[in-house]
């Protein structure tokens, strides 16, 4: 339901859709490693509250996130060659909604590989990152406008044809703010490419807790198709079409996230060492089982 709907049901939604004042319900949905992970009974929305962003923030996208494994990056540096391809892919697949490319903002853009691969096929980049080391990389390597921040904090005179969230959205601390901003932020007809976690696949449901996206505090928000849809649709955006991305990761990021996310077990430490080791240089195609991507486009 829209922000065009009947005076009721929009404070409905809105409240709703605000996490830190939202009076609804929320029960406890689980405890993963000591972190509480709550549901909403009204919207459905799944999520860890973040009592102090900034602190978050500079805690959680430490250098240590993209570079000692755990819930990151082993060593984000060497994702360089699989993350710039990954980028010139998506940027084929919006090339099917927008007729030529222009300007784009990489929320979440680390050391800029994504919007590389952008920009080898014809775009304007600009980016905004929490991290100030990965952020400095993107602008010393490529020359990109990386701001560091948030997008909730990020300010800009530009107006973009495409925002991109890879991977983003389930770490946003203010959902309502990212969401204004980003619409605010867009041309008319403007483009939202997002990749997220899709918390109803069949794997999910089969693993249940152990999923590795339910990885608070790093991880923050987790939806379906259908909450998803619905956040957008509130904020202004119609769903255009989605699928299953075309994804590669090494080996190495595989196997640092199964040892964060599965419990301890007789010589656990010894067998993930032995997997690094012998096939952490590997590159897979990862399954199109439980990250999806969808394309928003904004109504004016």
């Amino acid at each position: 339901m829209s922000a065009t709907s009947n005076d009721t049901e929009y404070v409905m939604k809105k409240t709703c859709r605000s996490i830190k004042d939202c009076p609804d319900e929320k029960p406890l949905f689980m405890n993963k490693n000591g972190h509480e992970i709550y549901e909403c009974v009204t919207c459905g929305h799944r999520f860890h509250r973040v009592d102090d962003s900034e602190i978050h923030l500079e805690k959680v996208y430490s250098d240590s996130y993209f570079f000692e494994g755990k819930s990151g990056y082993p060593n984000y540096l060497n994702e360089k060659e699989i993350l710039i391809k990954h980028g010139s892919r998506y940027a084929k697949l919006v090339s099917k909604y927008i007729d030529k490319p222009g300007k784009v903002l990489d929320v979440g853009s680390a050391a800029g590989f994504i919007l590389k691969g952008f920009e080898n096929e014809g775009w304007t980049c600009y980016g905004v990152e929490p991290n100030k080391t990965m952020a400095e990389y993107g602008k010393d390597e490529f020359g990109f406008d990386i701001q560091v921040g948030d997008l909730e904090s990020y300010e800009t005179n530009q107006k973009f044809d495409l925002i991109t969230l890879i991977e983003v959205i389930g770490h946003f601390n203010d959902l309502d703010i990212a969401l204004q901003k980003a619409h605010s932020f867009l041309r008319p007809n403007g483009i939202i490419l997002v990749e997220s976690w899709n918390r109803e696949s069949l794997i999910v449901k089969l693993i249940g807790k152990h999923w590795h996206a339910y990885c608070p505090p790093s991880v923050v928000h987790w939806f379906s198709d259908k909450t998803i849809t619905e956040l957008f649709d509130f904020y202004g955006f119609d769903r255009i079409n989605k699928g299953f991305p075309f994804k590669r990761i090494k080996l190495k990021h595989g196997i640092a996230l199964i040892d964060t996310n599965t419990p301890n077990f007789f010589l656990k430490q010894r067998i993930i060492k032995l997997l690094t080791n012998s096939f952490g240089k590997l590159k897979l195609i990862y399954p199109p089982i439980d990250v999806k991507w969808y394309v928003f486009q904004k109504r004016n």
